[in-house]
Parts: C-alpha cells; structure tokens; sequence
C-alpha cells in the first residue's frame, strides 16, 4: 500500500516526552514560510467549566519544541459562553505567558476583510495577526458528538480562528465554513491533545485517561485516524469528505501511515471506543 499521509502517535512518560518522540517519527521536516515573523499556536478551549480543553501541559511542550521559530502566540477568540482572556486565566494558560509568549484574544485584534473561497464565506474580516508569514500550529482536543455520529477535532477547532462573538449562526452549513477555513487557514502542525477523552457529552463531565498525542501535517490524515480510532468512518465525516474530494488532505484510513507500535494502537482504539 503506498502511504500519502503519516500520523504519529506519542505516548511517553510525560507529555514533553511524547511530543518530540512524535515529531522526530515523521519523515518530512515542518515547512515553514519563506519570511516567517511568528507561530501562532491555537489550543481548544470551549468553556473552562466543562471537560474537553486543552491541557496547558501540552501547549507548553509545543512552545518548548518550537519557540527557536520565534515569537509564539497561542490565540483563541470569544464566544457567548465565555470570553477568551478570562477562558485563558480559568484554564491555566497565564502561567505560559512570557517575554516571547503572548496570549491573544482575537476577538480584540484589528481584524482586515480578505478574499475567502466562496463556500460559505465570499470575504471575511480575519484577524491582522492571521494575515501572512506565520507558523500554524494546530492543538485541537477530540470531541465525540454521539447523535451526529460525527466528531470535533483539528478541523473544527479552525472555528476558532474567526473573530466574532457569535459563531452559532454558522452552525447550519458548518462544513461550507470548514472548508473555506481550512483551505485559507490550513495548519503546518496538527497536534490533537488525548491526555483525557471525553466521554459522552461535556456537560457529564466524564473522561478517560489516555495520556498521548496524535501528530501530523496533513490536517485532514490528523482528523481522519482521530475519527477511526472511535470507529467512525472518515468518508461519513461531511467535512472530511468534501475536504478530500477537494484536494485538501488524505481522508482514507488505508493510505494514512499511522507511526506507533501495535500496542500503542490497540490502547488508544480500546480506549476511545465508548
């Protein structure tokens, strides 16, 4: 079978560890822009009150493993639950704040109206920071949306990226929105958090102990083997099928290089089937 894409599995003693174990499996070096002025770091953090967000843990190895790039930014934006600053102090993040990490709420930052892909979004204004010449690290969490038969993980977590409040009203042709945010907003690092998986539903508060990473460059691949690993078929994702029928990543399970031993699979497979 010829492999188009590659995801490593990192599940080490701790997560500093698991991160460049991870990162030294994959066989292409990060591409980075030509001028690159910064890296922009986006974490999932929906509501610090529930479970589901990303461990501050694993944003600080990522800023240990790529602050030689330069200024880090870790950015996340309002949404009606909570606003971004106070979701930042709730979940620990200040602690990561330093001369050259910033934590940005981008609902704050002047924003520029750009040319979008015209699947929902015709133009849009984005945020001055998310312009140009920048690194895209993406640190989503997995959430496992039962009813859907679906789930939220590196993809969704672009949703993020846009700037206003209010999002909810985007919800009805969200995988229009997706698309377009992938295609401008696409991520040179996929790193999903599976220190804990949830369980059922946020609001019941469960998770399970998993203690590893998912990594990878093809944000599609990422999400793909995410949604396996809890037997979903990617091909019944919408999202990620139209972002493979467009050319945007590898949605096939069967072409996807999963880097880790058989033991490391078979915990992760066993621990996300609910």
């Amino acid at each position: 079978m010829e492999y188009t894409a590659e995801v490593a599995i990192g599940l080490r003693r701790d997560v500093r560890t698991s991160l460049s174990y991870a990162l030294s499996k994959l066989t292409k070096p990060l591409e980075t822009p030509k001028i690159l002025k910064y890296v922009v770091v986006k974490p999932s953090i929906y509501d610090p009150k529930l479970v589901g967000n990303t461990n501050p843990n694993v944003v600080k190895a990522v800023i240990c493993s790529f602050k030689f790039l330069g200024t880090i930014y870790v950015v996340e934006s309002d949404n009606p639950l909570r606003k971004a600053s106070n979701a930042f102090t709730d979940c620990g993040y200040d602690n990561l704040a330093e001369e050259r990490v910033k934590l940005v709420n981008l609902s704050e930052e002047q924003t520029k109206r750009i040319e979008m892909p015209g699947h929902y979004f015709r133009d849009h204004p984005i945020p001055m920071l998310l312009q140009n010449g920048y690194v895209l690290i993406n640190v989503p969490t997995v959430k496992l949306e039962p009813e859907k038969i679906t789930i939220g993980a590196g993809i969704k977590n672009l949703f993020g990226l846009l700037p206003e409040v209010n999002k909810r009203k985007y919800h009805e042709r969200i995988d229009d929105v997706l698309i377009d945010l992938l295609t401008i907003f696409r991520p040179h690092l996929t790193i999903v958090d599976l220190s804990k998986i949830v369980i059922g539903h946020r609001e019941d508060g469960i998770t399970r102990e998993a203690g590893a990473l998912l990594v990878g460059k093809d944000p599609v691949a990422v999400d793909a083997i995410c949604a396996d690993f809890f037997g979903i078929d990617p091909m019944n994702i919408p999202h990620l099928k139209m972002a493979y029928d467009l050319h945007l990543g590898e949605a096939l399970v069967d072409r996807i290089r999963v880097i880790g031993t058989e033991e490391q699979k078979a915990k992760l497979f066993e621990l996300c089937r609910l």
